[in-house]
């Protein structure tokens, strides 16, 4: 088997039967109901994603409770037993392509929380009440039929604001140090472990931080989680702050200023001039691609279980560098399975190297005010 025909060749990921080591990243759809349950347009989108030989499906964030939701419309949610029918429907539709998919469970802490008053640190009770909904959230995803859970300790979302030095300013037990920092994330590893034992736990953690996690204290995250239990670890990077640091390409200024209602209704020569100093206020730190593999690769060597890194990650070239050079154990694609939900087959099928996805980065913007979809650097109409 050559180095290639590998990476497109049936493996185990964290226990995990994956069909590939080209995974599908977590991606915000907005695709969920009023009442956070899943929709037949998610349902679609995933079959065209396992149509096209993903190896896997990572879900877009799934709320573990209503106050974990985003400020952003359309996120499904798991918080209830009601839901785990709609949930079966749509990995059962996935599973009929002999794909996996992975529900990623998570709260948006701070940057739900403004939806319902003042953000300020949680107490104690209201911890232990998040760790439950996780493990609540774990048990009915197994039971909806899920291959596993990821947990997003990434992008600023709580638990990620837990594990950040630059967010986490606790003097208690869940701060301080980062074994007090990641308590919360190994009590909800081990308390899933706990009534699952079987049941795959993958984490999305990240990498570095601006001012914040290092590669070093990732590292250190990293071993922490898998001697809590975890199967795997993906490797991304940023806090919502550091805006395209997740997500690097163009700045999508006309994007935003469509878009967004702050914005909208800014005299016209303003924005003209706005639009220079937006643009260098917001253009993300190079490199633009596989900006994740060196913190990728520190982990690796620290832990045992499987590694997959996310981000800057296009073209097939790039693929393999990520594999067989660095030796990471998958890949997971967001951005370019966007326009292109067939990219892996025609990856694997030989039709094509390089994926056609510009970065122009219209997709992040839209996603506040529609169902995800790609823009190709075009306005919508709507």
């Amino acid at each position: 088997m050559t180095p290639q025909e590998s990476i497109f060749a049936p493996t185990t990921i964290g226990g995990v039967h994956v069909k590939n080591r080209v995974l599908r990243a977590a991606t915000d759809e907005s695709m969920g109901d009023a009442n956070g349950f899943p929709t037949a347009q998610l349902t679609a989108l995933y079959e065209r994603l396992a149509k096209g030989e993903v190896g896997a499906i990572i879900t877009g964030y799934i709320a573990v409770a209503e106050k974990g939701k985003s400020t952003f419309p359309g996120m499904c949610t798991l918080e209830a037993d009601e839901k785990i029918p709609a949930y079966r429907t749509l990995t059962d539709a996935v599973h009929q392509y002999d794909t996996p998919i992975i529900a990623q469970i998570a709260h948006c802490g701070a940057q739900g929380a403004t939806k319902y008053g003042k953000v300020c640190a949680l107490k104690e009770v209201e911890i232990h009440t998040i760790i439950r909904q996780f493990i609540e959230a774990a048990k009915r995803a197994s039971k909806a039929g899920f291959d596993g859970v990821e947990l997003h300790c990434a992008h600023g979302y709580l638990l990620s604001e837990f594990l950040s030095p630059k967010k986490n300013k606790r003097c208690d037990k869940w701060g301080g140090s980062a074994e007090n920092r990641f308590l919360i994330v190994g009590e909800i590893i081990r308390g899933i472990k706990a009534v699952l034992p079987q049941f795959p736990v993958w984490v999305k953690l990240n990498g570095t931080e601006k001012n914040g996690v290092t590669e070093d204290l990732a590292a250190e995250y990293a071993t922490l989680m898998e001697q809590a239990g975890a199967d795997a670890i993906e490797v991304s990077c940023g806090l919502s702050e550091d805006v395209f640091m997740f997500a690097r390409g163009s700045v999508p200024f006309d994007m935003i200023c469509h878009d967004y209602p702050v914005v909208k209704n800014v005299p016209k020569p303003l924005m003209k001039l706005m639009k220079p100093l937006v643009n260098r206020l917001l253009e993300p730190p190079a490199p633009k691609r596989l900006y994740n593999v060196s913190a990728a690769e520190r982990i690796k060597a620290k832990v045992h279980v499987p590694v997959i890194v996310v981000g800057g990650i296009h073209d097939l070239p790039e693929i393999e560098s990520v594999i067989n050079e660095h030796g990471l154990d998958a890949v997971s694609l967001c951005r370019p399975l966007i326009l292109e939900p067939t990219l892996v087959q025609k990856y694997k099928s030989g039709k094509q190297t390089e994926a056609k996805c510009i970065e122009c980065n219209y997709c992040m913007i839209g996603i506040s005010q529609r169902p995800l979809r790609c823009y190709y650097g075009k306005l919508p109409k709507d």
